[in-house]
C-alpha cells in the first residue's frame, strides 16, 4: 500500500487534493515506523502551509509533536515531560493516532530509532512553537493556550524565563484579538443561548459534500467527501473549479454535474460520463452540544457531522449560500474523523439524502 501510493503521488501531482490525502496515507503506513511517519507529517505540514492553509498545517504539526512527545516518553521518566500522545487529546480528537504501538513491536532503545533532534526536549518545544505559529496565522487563538502548556513545563525547567516571557506575551496578544461573544435565542424552546455568528470577523472555512460517481473515477467511484475550502467560496465556484479539473482529465463532454442533491440512481448515470454531485454543508448540533459550544470558534472547530442545504431562491448549483439566503436543511453527514487534520478533505462515514 505505502509503495502503490507513493507511486501515486507523480500520477496525481496536479491534484492538490489527492496528493494530500495520499500523504496522509503513506504516514499511515508508517505508524510503526517513528522517524518516516514524523518526515511525512511534517512534507504535509509544508503543503499545507505553501497553500495558506494554516489550520491544516497546524493540525499536522501537532500530530508530529505529539507523535515525538510519545516516544519521548518511553525513553525519560522526567517529571516535565508531556506523558505522550495523550496530553495532547484534549487539542485534537484524533490525535491519539500518535499513541505509541506495543514494545513487542517498536522499541525506541533499539539503534536507529528516534534518533532525529525532533525526539529531543529541544526538538519537541520546536515542534510546538511552529504548529502555534500556524494556528496564530490561522486566527485560531483559543488553540495557543493549550499548545503552549503542553511545552511550558519544559521551558520552565531550562529557566528560560525569556522565552517565557514571550510566550505569554504571544498568548495575550492573541486572545486579546477574539470579539467578544453575542449571544441570541437561536431555538425558543431551548433556555440556552447561541452566538451571534456573524459578530465574529473570523471566518474558518466552507464546507461542501462532493461525490464521485462513474469508473472513470476509478476507486473515487462511489466515495463522497467532504472539503474545506476557504472563507466566503461559493457553490458555483467549487463546481466550476472541479469541473474544470476534471474535464481537463477525462476529456471535453465527459464530465456532468449533479444538479439536484437527491441520492444518485446509479442506474439514470451513462458509463461513459464522470458524475460530480456537489451540496453546500452547514455544521450540526444536537441541543446538548450547542449547550457545551457557546463561543463562535466552538461552532467552527472540532466537528464531525453536517447538514446538507438546498438554497431557495434559486437552483443550487448556480448559486452562493450567503447569509442572506434561506436554507433548507436536506442531508445529514458525519465524518470518520474531526475535520482539520492532513487534509481539507475528509471522507464520510455517512450521508443520508433526504
Amino acid at each position: 500500500m505505502i509503495l502503490s501510493d507513493t507511486v501515486k503521488l507523480k500520477e496525481f501531482a496536479n491534484d492538490f487534493e489527492m496528493t494530500i490525502d495520499l500523504m496522509y496515507r503513506v504516514a499511515k503506513g508508517y505508524q510503526t515506523n517513528p522517524d518516516l511517519r514524523l518526515t511525512w507529517l511534517l512534507n504535509m505540514a509544508s503543503r499545507h502551509a505553501d497553500r495558506e492553509l494554516y489550520c491544516e498545517a497546524g493540525q499536522c504539526m501537532l500530530h508530529a509533536a505529539a507523535l515525538a512527545a510519545e516516544y519521548i516518553a518511553m525513553t525519560t521518566s522526567d517529571g516535565y515531560m508531556p506523558r505522550g500522545a495523550v496530553d495532547f487529546e484534549h487539542i485534537s480528537d484524533n490525535i491519539l493516532e500518535e499513541s505509541a504501538v506495543s514494545d513487542d513491536v517498536l522499541n525506541p532503545d533499539v539503534e536507529g530509532i528516534c534518533e532525529s533532534r525532533h525526539f529531543t526536549a529541544a526538538g519537541l518545544v520546536s515542534l510546538v512553537e511552529k504548529c502555534a505559529a500556524f494556528f496564530e496565522k490561522a486566527h485560531m487563538y483559543e488553540m495557543m493556550p493549550d499548545v503552549f502548556h503542553i511545552v511550558e513545563p519544559i521551558i520552565r525547567e531550562w529557566r528560560d524565563y525569556r522565552r517565557l516571557s514571550t510566550i505569554y506575551a504571544r498568548i495575550s496578544e492573541a486572545l486579546g484579538r477574539i470579539e467578544p461573544s453575542l449571544p441570541i435565542v437561536d431555538d425558543s424552546a431551548d433556555i440556552w443561548t447561541s452566538p451571534l455568528m456573524n459578530a465574529d470577523k473570523r471566518c474558518f472555512g466552507t464546507f461542501f459534500r462532493v461525490g464521485f460517481y462513474g469508473s472513470r473515477f476509478g476507486d473515487l467511484d462511489g466515495e463522497e467527501f467532504v472539503y474545506k475550502e476557504p472563507p466566503f467560496t461559493k457553490l458555483s465556484e467549487i463546481s466550476h473549479r472541479l469541473e474544470s479539473f476534471y474535464t481537463d482529465r477525462f476529456g471535453k463532454d465527459v464530465v456532468e454535474i449533479i444538479k439536484d442533491s437527491n441520492n444518485v440512481v446509479r442506474s439514470s448515470l451513462q458509463a461513459s460520463k464522470a458524475y460530480l454531485q456537489i451540496t453546500y454543508l452547514e455544521p450540526y448540533f444536537e441541543k446538548w452540544e450547542r449547550r457545551r459550544r457557546p463561543t463562535y470558534f466552538e461552532r467552527c472547530h472540532k466537528i464531525k457531522r453536517y447538514f446538507g442545504c438546498v438554497v431557495l431562491e434559486i437552483t443550487i448549483h448556480h448559486c452562493s449560500p450567503t447569509a442572506g439566503s434561506r436554507i433548507r436543511p436536506h442531508s445529514m453527514c458525519a465524518l470518520q474523523q474531526s475535520g482539520g487534520y492532513g487534509s481539507p478533505v475528509i471522507v464520510l462515514l455517512f450521508a443520508s439524502l433526504a
